[in-house]
């Protein structure tokens, strides 16, 4: 019944009680001697008389409010937010690494969010209900769908910021699909605009969806710097010494000044002031560093006595660390099959010096299945007049004129015998022939090859590929269609750099070369790329830098990891099967392989949304009104208030107050 079908019943029952009150009282007569005497006795002043009046008055409000309370009461009154149909509110809170930076007020942007996505928690009816998804580079639903307001509340404030991008087309595919068949569902998503591509898309598709979907837009400073590319490398003809590469970005709207501070193994190796205007990067090398030192990390510090105009703010800490690890360094095992007859073949491996272990090996003995060759890194076939071995070596292999004697060994295919063959085209862009010119190279006679999918055209005589480059699982095969002695490629320079480069490019291939991976990312690692032996090796214990392990199976000598923190990761290979007390030994079977995990690129530190043009219908606007009362009956109370006036009145009223 609403209120308004009550107030006839309201306005009757105030009638009757006034009444009531009008009636006049009346008193028994008893007739006494000297009545005279009596009414003088009796006799009340004036004051007393207005007293009583005015008590009966009280009392007649005090029942009228009792009324007024049990007509209320059966109207049931509640709040409009209890009256409307029930919802059914997703919130998406995204806390990917731009939320930890500052706002105007001195707070995060995480802090803002939560903030408003407890206001929508507030303003709940009671039928209402509510899930909260923390959207990072992995999602979580922090607070399953409920209507308990407290611990709603209390997943909002477990949320914190993450080291990378946020997921936000899982999450808001988990949001829609978490509300799609309730009732009254809507999806609010909170963040600060400051998304990739792959966020961008995952809005357009959830603001245009069948389940409504609105933003709520966080707005902080945009002032940022960050260090957006870090490497440690060892100089190419000096491997016991390294050189590290740092750039640092200003990503504001301000020009800055930053100092950058590089760490060897905890002891500082090298610091530079930058000044950059918005926008600018700048790259800074620190050359001539001790090899033995291996981990580097770098840090942007404030300067302190900055110049006038240039600010010193360094925006969040998330990207102002970052870290890389010097692959181990071990010599390039190198077998050349050769009859001793190509002096310049073998100048060429010589200027390798120490970074090279050379073994030479007749063509006798490698067919003979020598052990050199099944040791070897790189296996170099020189076969002026020698046939191939029945069976390639499982190694990187270069073969110079393997299809000279027929049938060959060599898995790549002949195609065509070719006299005098040109060689035309080449892909410059390939590290196998960087700083390599083979334009106008006199050669005798060669042969062209088929190339099969995955197969690189290194090299093409008027468009037939004659130097091939196939990749064979874990290793490589650089396949020349000519003996270069039938050419005057070795006395150009272009042949020793030919084979640096061969080498250098099957070198990276090798066991150590994988040193860092972008933070977020699912990858896939080989283990010899680690320089892990995976020999006997079954799962692996991956030491995070949070002091967490976690075991991961082996499969094929490869492993599948997700760094979601920045810092040093170590590898420990195990023997046996996880799980199974008879499978092998939890002890380490090689060595442990360090690995380096950073930010990528920008697109994490950048500050500034991208969600400045997006159409405002899908702006959710100010945050709701909390519902005024608890929830509950209304009504209950309203009687309990209603009772409690009718026991005062009862006291009062047996106290002689109100009569």
């Amino acid at each position: 019944m609403t209120l308004a079908g009550l107030l006839p019943i309201a306005l009757g029952g105030a009638a009757a009680i006034t009444g009531l009150y009008l009636l006049r009282m009346r008193r028994r007569q008893v007739v006494v001697p000297f009545a005279a005497l009596w009414q003088q006795v009796t006799r009340e002043s004036e004051s007393r008389k207005l007293w009583r009046r005015l008590r009966r008055l009280l009392s007649w409000l005090v029942q009228i409010v009792v009324l007024l309370l049990i007509c209320a009461a059966l109207g049931d009154p509640r709040p409009d937010v209890w009256l409307r149909e029930p919802t059914t509110l997703a919130i998406v809170v995204d806390r990917s690494a731009s939320m930890s930076g500052p706002t105007a007020d001195g707070g995060t942007r995480l802090d803002a969010a939560r903030v408003r996505a407890q206001q929508e928690v507030a303003a709940l009816g009671p039928a209402d209900q509510a899930v909260i998804i923390a959207a990072g580079e992995e999602v979580g639903v922090v607070s399953p769908r409920s209507g308990d307001v407290a611990a709603l509340s209390a997943a909002l404030a477990t949320i914190e910021p993450s080291h990378g991008e946020a997921d936000l087309a899982r999450a808001l595919a988990l949001a829609e699909h978490v509300v799609a068949d309730a009732s009254g569902p809507r999806v609010l998503v909170l963040t600060d605009g400051a998304l990739d591509d792959g966020g961008m898309a995952a809005l357009d598709r959830c603001t245009g969806g069948a389940v409504p979907c609105q933003l709520v837009v966080v707005d902080g400073v945009t002032d940022n710097l960050a260090i957006t590319a870090f490497a440690a490398r060892r100089y190419p003809n000096a491997r016991d010494k390294v050189e590290v590469l740092a750039e640092v970005k200003n990503l504001g709207d301000t020009p800055a000044v930053v100092e950058l501070d590089v760490e060897a193994d905890g002891v500082s190796v090298g610091r530079r002031r930058l000044e950059l205007v918005p926008g600018q990067s700048k790259r800074e090398a620190l050359g001539d560093l001790e090899a033995a030192r291996a981990r580097f990390v770098a840090h942007l510090r404030v300067v302190e006595d900055p110049a006038p105009g240039l600010s010193t703010e360094l925006g969040p800490s998330f990207d102002d660390v970052a870290y890389a690890v010097v692959p181990p360094l071990s010599p390039l095992s190198v077998t050349v099959v050769t009859e001793g007859t190509d002096l310049f073949l073998e100048a060429a491996l010589l200027t390798q010096g120490d970074h090279v272990e050379l073994t030479g090996v007749t063509p006798e003995q490698a067919r003979a299945g020598h052990d050199a060759l099944r040791e070897a890194d790189v296996v170099v076939f020189d076969v002026a007049a020698e046939a191939l071995p029945a069976a390639l070596p499982e190694a990187h292999v270069l073969v110079f004129d393997p299809h000279r004697n027929d049938p060959s060994p060599c898995p790549i295919a002949k195609r065509t015998d070719i006299k005098r063959p040109f060689l035309t085209e080449q892909l410059r862009d390939h590290p196998v022939l960087a700083n390599v010119v083979l334009k106008d190279v006199n050669i005798t006679r060669g042969t062209t090859f088929a190339l099969e999918p995955g197969d690189q055209a290194l090299v093409r005589s008027l468009g037939e590929p004659i130097i091939v480059l196939r990749e064979r699982g874990d290793h490589g095969l650089v396949a020349v269609g000519f003996d270069p002695r039938q050419s005057d490629l070795p006395l150009r320079v272009a042949f020793p750099v030919f084979i640096d480069n061969v080498l250098r490019y099957f070198e990276q291939r090798e066991p150590g070369f994988v040193a860092s991976i972008a933070l977020g990312s699912s990858r896939e690692l080989a283990l010899a790329d680690l320089g892990v032996a995976t020999e006997g090796v079954s799962r692996v214990r991956v030491h995070a830098p949070d002091g967490t392990v976690r075991e991961q199976p082996v499969e094929d000598g490869r492993i599948r990891l997700r760094a979601l923190l920045p810092g040093f990761y170590e590898i420990d290979p195990l023997g046996g099967v996880a799980g199974d007390p008879g499978g092998g030994t939890d002890d380490a079977v090689a060595t442990v392989a360090e690995l380096a995990v950073n930010q990528t690129g920008s697109a994490a530190g950048d500050l500034h949304s991208r969600l400045a043009d997006v159409d405002p219908a899908v702006m959710a606007g100010e945050a709701p009104t909390p519902a005024p009362v608890a929830q509950g009956p209304l009504w209950t109370a309203i009687l309990l208030l209603a009772a409690a006036i009718v026991v005062l009145e009862w006291a009062s009223y047996h106290r002689r107050i109100t009569v």
